[in-house]
């Protein structure tokens, strides 16, 4: 028998052994896989095909191996599969290869016109790398072909100083359909400076922003100055024959004494003839003989100045003249219009969270110490369940404008969701003693002590205090009164 077990021992550790080997056999080493050069050489020959045959084989071999995946993916895209180059980079990542292929993931997306998963992607990259601008600005284009426009707006402003002319341009059209002029005008000017080569492209959206804002002198001027610089271009935009009949009506008084025939014009052709027409009118006259003395002579008269036209007829040289600094320069009449700050709060009183942050960006803009600014931002993200960004705003509204008592109840809103039971009560406290008057801070103070802390004598002692600084016919006064009966009959 002892024989027997010896021998059924030495069986069983010879195929434990086996086994052994063979799994080894099946998950191999990090030294055991195969060489990936051929393979990258293929791709640099530009034979993605090829590429593709020898990685696929390797992944038959070596299942969920990471960096043959993701040359597999590369392969993939050099060939044109970008769905398939994705998901093969999904696979890759959760078989362990780094975060960093989110953002390539993203790309390949983009490159299969799938603008869903490109935002999902990128929005998770940028999650771990919020530093990189570049990719900002790629998640604002994608968010743009998404529809989300003010999530574009919001990702644009966190890569402003990286942005070329064409994501100025398109920024400038966003702030443009969202009623928001001033950001708008901002976003023009700055496409027309960095674009190396000029285009009318930003003149036009600052062409728009003027009419749309009723500027209808710099709107007038910016299209004498576009067809000038860029001929037949104004013709060729949507809304020409709404440009033709401003023209006309700015400039009647001048096409009837010139007898200018309008009829089968379009808008380019007529500020050519307008332009053509001073141009002729305008050209100096050169005498042959001796001129005039500098110094009047007795028998000499003044001729009386031409009379002022109450209409605007002929454009001056100086409007003939426009240079593109002019252009951009502010129309000297200010106009009265609603600010940035009550236009947003407008919107936040309608329950337009997503505008009224919009404005309270352009205001920002404008004044990065205007407290009332950061205020508006720091509500219509709380609205929009921002809870971080809200807390954020409404620090800066309070550094801008620590005197402010509605900011301090604001922040006290903002703060009962961040922070702790005891921080938000020294947070309370550290209120009431800055406003000792305020009735609203003592009651919540109260209360905080009443309800939450159950401390009913320290309760009580506030809602007296509560009693002696507020109306008798308040409703605080009435809501005290209650509360101590409460604290007194339990």
């Amino acid at each position: 028998m002892v024989a027997t077990g010896t021998t059924l021992i030495m069986l069983f550790n010879c195929s434990e052994k086996q086994e052994q080997i063979i799994n080894n056999s099946e998950v191999p080493s990090k030294q055991e896989l195969p060489d990936l050069s051929e393979a990258i050489q293929k791709r640099v020959e530009k034979k993605p095909k090829e590429a593709i045959v020898i990685l696929r084989k390797f992944n038959e071999d070596f299942p969920n191996t990471p960096k043959i995946l993701i040359q597999l993916s590369r392969a993939l895209v050099d060939n044109g599969q970008f769905s398939l180059a994705a998901f093969r980079l999904e696979q890759a990542m959760s078989a362990g290869a780094p975060d960093l292929l989110l953002k390539e993931c993203a790309e390949i997306y983009i490159l299969a016109n799938d603008f869903n998963s490109a935002e999902k992607y990128l929005g998770k990259y940028l999650e771990i790398n919020p530093e990189d601008k570049k990719s900002w600005i790629s998640l604002a284009k994608i968010y743009n072909q998404n529809g989300k426009e003010r999530e574009a707006l919001n990702a644009f402003e966190k890569a402003r100083e990286e942005m070329s002319d064409e994501d100025s341009l398109l920024a400038g059209n966003l702030y443009l359909k969202k009623g928001i002029f001033v950001q708008a005008e901002n976003w023009f000017k700055q496409s027309a400076q960095k674009e190396e080569f000029p285009t009318e492209r930003p003149l036009i959206g600052l062409l728009r922003v003027k009419i749309a804002n009723s500027d209808m002198d710099s709107a007038e001027s910016l299209l004498f100055a576009i067809e000038k610089k860029y001929p037949n271009t104004l013709s060729k935009l949507p809304e020409n024959s709404d440009l033709f009949n401003f023209i006309i009506r700015r400039r009647m008084n001048d096409l009837n004494e010139r007898k200018i025939i309008t009829q089968n014009l379009n808008i380019s052709q007529l500020i050519r003839v307008l332009l053509e027409e001073k141009k002729e009118s305008d050209e100096p006259v050169v005498a042959i003989g001796p001129k005039l003395n500098p110094q009047p002579q007795a028998n000499d008269t003044f001729s009386s100045p031409p009379p002022v036209e109450t209409q605007l007829s002929k454009p001056t040289p100086e409007e003939e003249s426009t240079s593109l600094a002019d252009v951009f320069s502010n129309s000297p009449t200010d106009k009265i219009r609603p600010s940035a700050i009550e236009t947003g709060w407008s919107a936040y009183l309608s329950r337009n969270y997503d505008d009224a942050l919009l404005y309270a960006r352009e205001a920002i803009n404008q004044d990065g110490g205007n407290s009332e600014a950061w205020r508006l931002s720091s509500q219509a993200h709380f609205q929009l369940g921002e809870i971080r960004e809200a807390e954020m705003t409404i620090l800066e509204a309070i550094r801008h404008n620590p005197d402010d008592l509605q900011t301090r109840m604001d922040y006290l809103n903002i703060a009962r969701e961040t922070l702790s039971s005891d921080r938000y009560l020294i947070e309370l406290e550290n209120t009431h003693e800055l406003f000792p008057q305020s009735g609203e801070i003592l009651w919540q103070l109260a209360r905080r002590y009443h309800l939450v802390e159950r401390m009913p004598v320290t309760a009580g002692i506030l809602y007296q205090k509560l009693l002696r600084i507020v109306p008798e016919n308040s409703n605080l006064y009435y809501q005290a009164e209650m509360e101590l009966i409460k604290i007194r009959n339990p």
